[in-house]
């Protein structure tokens, strides 16, 4: 398969890692030949530094394409991929600052008969995944309440854009709304409350939210980045309490006892590369199951992250 990695920052070198040892043909696309050859010469990979309208017009559309740019700049880059013919997409998180961006990229990806998936990495962690199995097991969720926190200090000296920072729920912590959400079902109901203000979040400092998910598990979640914290989920079943904290590991608390063990699991593809990067890629090379498509992100966010955010 001819695969295109678009962009050729440290996001990109991480995927361009995970598709090397999964032995496809792989083209890194970018603007800077000082960033790009680097990276495809230690990768074994070919590299264009044309920008994506260049790399379309001499040499055609990949089979797929993975996106590793800047937030701001992946929906335009999905809807060039896609007028110049690309069917298979993976957008880094969260694919667009807004619903409209989003819509606009699901409803060509439609017109074109293109698949456009977001990358919640996340959701293929060990840990994710032996919490699916164990609430499965269970028949469901009987509650969550999860956590995300951000390092506001830590943000407020980050050299991104403005803008960027403005939306900082969707562009950072909805890794973990959409785990605890991809877990235990999309909210069917949900009551929101906003505290405060940062200088670079005006929307709000401080988060808190209850509802129902669509599998009839209830939640709550609160976040406050006036202060420290760190991202966290716990999930209520029958008999365990499963403690994702930090979200990489999992431990339980058995019914009738308050101390957590941790559950050892099988977590050698995320210490050899990114956590849940090589499952996710895998995923998106055969029938993109588990993923969050276009339309998925573009709906959560109008309809859950907004809303949360005060945006």
């Amino acid at each position: 398969m001819k695969i295109w990695l678009v962009g050729a920052g440290p996001m990109a070198g991480f995927h361009a890692e995970v598709l090397r040892d999964l032995d496809h043909e792989v083209t890194i696309i970018a603007t800077s030949k000082t960033r790009a050859a680097p990276m495809a010469e230690k990768f074994g990979m070919k590299f264009s530094d044309h920008g994506l309208s260049g790399a379309l017009e001499q040499v055609g559309p990949p089979d797929a394409a993975v996106v590793a740019l800047p937030v701001d700049m992946l929906a335009q880059a999905a809807l060039e991929l896609l007028n110049g013919g690309v069917k298979k997409i993976l957008l880094e998180k969260p694919g667009g600052l807004n619903e409209n961006e989003l819509a606009n990229v699901s409803d060509l990806a439609r017109e074109k008969g293109a698949d456009v998936y977001i990358a919640y990495n996340r959701r293929f962690l060990s840990s994710t995944i032996e919490a699916k199995k164990r609430i499965e097991a269970a028949g469901g969720a009987l509650s969550v309440a999860f956590e995300f926190c951000e390092n506001a200090p830590r943000i407020e000296e980050l050299p991104t854009p403005a803008n960027i920072k403005e939306k900082w729920l969707i562009a950072n912590s909805t890794h973990v709304i959409d785990m605890a959400f991809y877990l235990c079902g999309f909210p069917i109901d949900l009551q929101t409350k906003t505290v405060g203000a940062l200088s670079w979040h005006p929307s709000g400092a401080y988060f808190s939210g209850q509802g129902v998910t669509d599998q009839q598990t209830a939640f709550s979640y609160n976040a406050d980045w006036r202060g420290p914290g760190r991202w966290g989920i716990e999930i209520v079943l029958p008999e365990e309490r499963v403690v994702l904290r930090p979200i990489e590991q999992l431990q339980v608390m058995p019914k009738g006892k308050f101390q957590t063990e941790v559950v050892e699991i099988d977590d050698e593809l995320d210490t050899k590369y990114k956590p849940g990067l090589y499952l996710q890629m895998q995923a998106f090379l055969t029938d993109g199951a588990g993923l969050v498509t276009a339309q998925d992100q573009c709906d959560a966010i109008a309809n859950v992250y907004n809303k949360i955010a005060n945006y």
